[in-house]
């Protein structure tokens, strides 16, 4: 390890660099002083050059001292030619032009561009320009650093931790308290356990912005408390090219290394089961099944049906694998211009992790191990994506978009579980199996458009919306062998439940598909010169969403018949795992039987109407600027399931009236102070309403719905200076206050083997804290050649949170913080861009505190997630139209450590009585990729 960093600290130290200088300035028009938007800056007689932004600034960056002629030129403007333009290293020349229109005239003049959103220029000014609290990160910098997908990227945000590599969490609030949008349309939840959105499931290739909204508007959905998380897919870009890449990778303690997997179908390499998994067409209904009894001809043959795959295969691991390509193109029919993207994307990895699993009791006086186990975790993620993004200019006031979305990832996880419990059997060593796939398929799709009318001061924006998402697990297979530790026999038996359960010799069949449809539009007028940014300006809109939910599981479970030879059974469940059961071990004498498991309560289905008009607008008074606006939601929400006592259907219409505030105040023309309030709500999501028992067997851990949740409200306040040195820079420093009612919380039940939880309203709950955020060029600090092309992005927060229990704390403590909520976050970014040699290389590092993994009570504490580390580095270079970049993931390896509060003083001190839960290292990842593009 230490090699490697001095490897990587000698490569940066060791390059040597020209001097260089910038050229930086404004273009307006010269007759009114506005900003020219889109302007194109070159150095005469090279390729190199900038488009004007929003404010009508350029800067072109790394340029080598001399004597340089430069050309600007916009359409319906006379080319203007400035020469003798000196650069000098190590210094910023500021060159500042007004345009004279062209008197010539023009047949017809149509405008067909698409402004880049991409870059860390267009980001900062969406910052700058918007009037809410607002966090992001660009494609531009996503391409800099080795993360994979939407999940691992966010974490680089101020303010934003990840929990399970996939579900965000913004300013200490956990997932369930976020809105996600695709887009300009709101996304799905993903998940059959909780509210919330598997962000892993969205490539950081097909992104070009993910913006966080930390304040509301009235134009925004009104159900959040943390954040508004914006994921902006890639856009049709005017240039034609076709992109190809490749990627290899290698695993520490994963690659190369014996690899164990339970038994799959043939097209798990394409992220989905072709119905080797199912169960067979002819099996028994849930009910027919049920009301058999144990002997029936019916068990017996449809147990026989049942697929034999209790073995698993043991191979080498090979390197991690992906391919995709991209293709941009740009053509005409008649008068409209149409850009097209498509990109296509598959990767296979591998993963292998040895987990210490435990769980312990705590009387008041000493800690008393319940069970101790040892986890040998493989998982095989494969992954396939599709962008096919359109865009329809037919001229510079109408334009229509047609974007889609869509990931398949198949999951084939495999844990081999080691140890004893010595809750339930001391003398008992367990060998404990789970074989569980798991395929996710995802599409979003959007049709909308933007009208301009009366000289561009009229805006019409309009959304149609269609999201698909499907969540196929089928056949998790758990169970239990053990051996008898005093017998001193090494032959392993099958622990047979009495009757059907969810761990032991069960097999679970879940499918959930979720569907939703939206519709929304907007109107904006604006009074006075519509090229004016800071111009009075009236909005209204409505949008509607329609979202359906089928959820439907199922579990049967092998046990030992009414009536059976006690000598065959007792050799029946030593039998080795290829055959123990086998058909002809499947009969309704001396043999096994099936039996149902599944409760009415295992199926559900849902329907959410969301109706919402807003009318909002922004009032500039001298150097203020005064916006916001009242929103109104009417919501209903409509679950259909049942228990064994009878059908239940929930109905909960609500509706909810938002005000928003949003101020700012312009210091000076590069600072300004933001001072916003909203009010929002949470509305529970159908999982948690549904009363569906849902069994996780890495935790050991059930959990299930309430039918009784109420929708909480949230008032937020946020205070923000932000200042802008340069163009593409920000220094910000931010504080925050949220105040929740009925806050939905997962509460604990008190039960005696394994813990299980539940959703609740709390009485209240607050959350404040403070953020800052630098994203600095170095070219500034002197003349070194070094320090010009290095950049630093650095972020942190500090989040208190509190939430009382109320009535709801039953056997928990009355009050403690958030789940999820870690007290600090800290993010480092640093860049070095060598243009000249087509050359950079990155280091990315995260750190969190310790946080709320599991909620627990007075029999199972609190479980903490601790602290870690981390870095992840990337070395690019590029060598005319291919690029080649080596990534370092997880270049620490620190340690996942969950430990147990067991002591309940709301801390973990690894030295006392709390003790480790969870432990296990990932290992380092190395990976290369090489990509080639050709341009048109």
């Amino acid at each position: 390890m230490r090699n490697l960093y001095l490897a990587f600290f000698s490569l940066v130290c060791s390059i040597t660099l020209a001097q260089t200088g910038t050229i930086t300035g404004k273009i307006t028009d010269a007759k009114t002083g506005e900003e020219i938007i889109g302007a194109n800056v070159s150095i005469q007689g090279t390729s190199v050059g900038d488009a004007t932004n929003l404010e009508g600034k350029f800067t072109i960056a790394n340029i080598k001292p001399g004597a340089y002629t430069l050309v600007v030129s916009f359409l319906t403007y006379k080319t203007h030619t400035i020469p003798d333009i000196t650069v000098e290293p190590g210094k910023i020349t500021t060159v500042n032009v007004g345009m004279q229109e062209d008197a010539t005239e023009l047949d017809e003049i149509v405008v067909q561009g698409t402004r880049e959103i991409n870059n860390d220029l267009s980001l900062i000014n969406a910052i700058r320009d918007s009037k809410l609290v607002v966090s992001g990160i660009s494609a531009e910098q996503i391409v800099r650093i080795p993360d994979r997908d939407a999940a691992q990227i966010m974490q680089r945000v101020p303010g934003i931790s990840i929990v399970d590599n996939r579900f965000v969490m913004i300013r200490g609030v956990s997932e369930r308290y976020n809105q996600m949008m695709i887009n300009r349309a709101i996304g799905p939840s993903t998940e059959v356990d909780k509210r919330s959105f598997s962000f892993d499931l969205i490539p950081s290739g097909a992104i070009d912005q993910i913006l966080i909204y930390k304040s509301g508007t009235p134009e925004l959905p009104g159900d959040f408390a943390g954040g508004i998380i914006q994921v902006v897919t890639k856009q049709a870009p005017d240039e034609n090219y076709f992109k190809i890449g490749t990627s290899i990778g290698y695993r520490i303690n994963t690659t190369f290394r014996d690899f164990n997997s339970s038994q799959g179908s043939p097209t798990d390499k394409f992220g989905f089961d072709n119905g080797f998994r199912a169960l067979p067409t002819n099996f028994p209904s849930t009910n027919d099944l049920a009301t058999s009894s144990r002997t029936s001809a019916l068990r017996e043959q449809a147990g026989k049906s049942l697929t034999n795959n209790f073995d698993y295969d043991t191979k080498n691991a090979p390197m991690d694998f992906g391919v995709g390509f991209e293709l941009a193109q740009n053509f005409k029919i008649k008068r409209v211009k149409i850009n097209t993207l498509t990109n296509l994307a598959y990767s296979n990895s591998y993963q292998f992790k040895n987990v210490e699993f435990n769980r312990f009791l705590f009387d008041g006086n000493e800690v008393e191990t319940r069970f101790a186990y040892q986890d040998s975790y493989y998982e095989n993620d494969v992954r396939i994506s599709g962008i096919s993004n359109w865009a329809f200019t037919f001229n510079e006031r109408h334009k229509l978009e047609f974007k889609n979305l869509a990931n398949l990832l198949g999951e084939h996880q495999t844990i081999l579980r080691d140890g004893q419990d010595l809750f339930l059997n001391s003398d008992r060593f367990y060998k404990n199996y789970a074989y569980h796939y798991l395929s996710r398929l995802i599409y979003t799709g959007q049709l909308q458009g933007t009208h301009k009318f009366s000289d561009n001061s009229l805006t019409v924006e309009w959304v149609a919306g269609y999201n698909y998402v499907n969540r196929d697990e089928p056949d998790f297979r758990r169970f239990r062998t053990f051996r008898l530790l005093s017998s001193g026999e090494e032959t392993y038996q099958m622990q047979l439940p009495p009757s059907a359960n969810l761990f032991e010799t069960g097999r679970f069949y879940s499918d959930l598909t979720d569907k939703g449809f939206s519709n929304g539009a907007s109107i904006e007028k604006k009074f006075g010169n519509p090229s004016e940014k800071r111009t009075p300006t009236l909005r209204a809109g409505y949008y509607v969403e329609s979202k359906t939910r089928n959820f439907n599981s199922r579990y049967v479970s092998y046990l030992y018949p009414g009536f059976f030879d006690p000598q065959v059974g007792e050799e029946l469940i030593r039998l080795p795992l290829s055959t123990i059961f086998a058909p002809e071990n499947i009969k309704s004498q001396d043999g096994f039987v099936i039996e149902e498991g599944t409760r009415p309560s295992d199926a559900y289905t849902g329907e959410n109407l969301l109706v919402s008009g807003y009318i909002g607008g922004n009032l500039p008074l001298g150097k203020f600027d005064i916006s916001g606006g009242f929103r109104l939601e009417s919501n209903r929400q409509q679950i259909a399931t049942a228990t064994t006592t009878g059908p239940i259907r929930v109905d909960n219409p609500v509706i909810s009236p938002m005000p928003f505030l949003n101020t700012s105040y312009n210091l000076t023309d590069r600072s300004l102070v933001r001072l916003t309030y909203s009010r929002t709500i949470n509305r529970p999501e159908f999982r948690e309403l549904a009363p569906f028992l849902y069994y996780d067997f890495e935790l050991e851990l059930g959990v299930f719905g309430n039918p009784d949740l109420k929708t909480a409200d949230i008032d937020n306040f946020d205070l923000r200076w932000e200042m802008y040195p340069n163009p593409g820079e920000l220094i910000s420093v931010g504080a925050f206050y949220k105040s929740f009612t009925n806050p939905i919380e997962s509460i604990l039940q008190l039960t005696a083997e394994s813990p299980q939880s539940t959703y609740g309203n709390a009485d209240k709950a607050v959350a404040y804290g403070l953020e800052l955020e630098l994203r600095k060029s170095l070219a500034s600090l002197g003349v070194s050649k070094f320090l010009r092309n290095m950049a630093v992005n650095v972020n942190a927060s500090y989040i208190y949170s509190e939430v009382d229990l109320g009535a709801q704390a039953g056997f928990q403590q009355q009050k403690r913080e958030l789940q999820g909520q870690s007290p600090y976050l800290f993010n480092a970014g640093l860049f070095y861009t060598d243009n000249d040699h087509n050359f950079s290389v990155s280091a990315a590092y995260n750190i969190f505190g310790q946080r709320i993994f599991q909620v627990g009570d007075i029999n199972f504490p609190s479980v903490y997630e601790l602290s870690r580390n981390s870095l992840d580095v990337q070395v690019a270079k590029q060598f005319g139209r291919m690029e080649a970049k080596l990534n370092i993931q997880n270049l620490l390896n620190a340690e996942f450590r969950f430990y147990q509060d067991t002591d309940v003083d709301n801390k973990i001190d690894v030295d006392s009585q709390d003790a480790p839960i969870l432990r296990y290292k990932t290992g380092q990842q190395l990976s290369f990729t090489l990509s080639y593009k050709i341009s048109k």
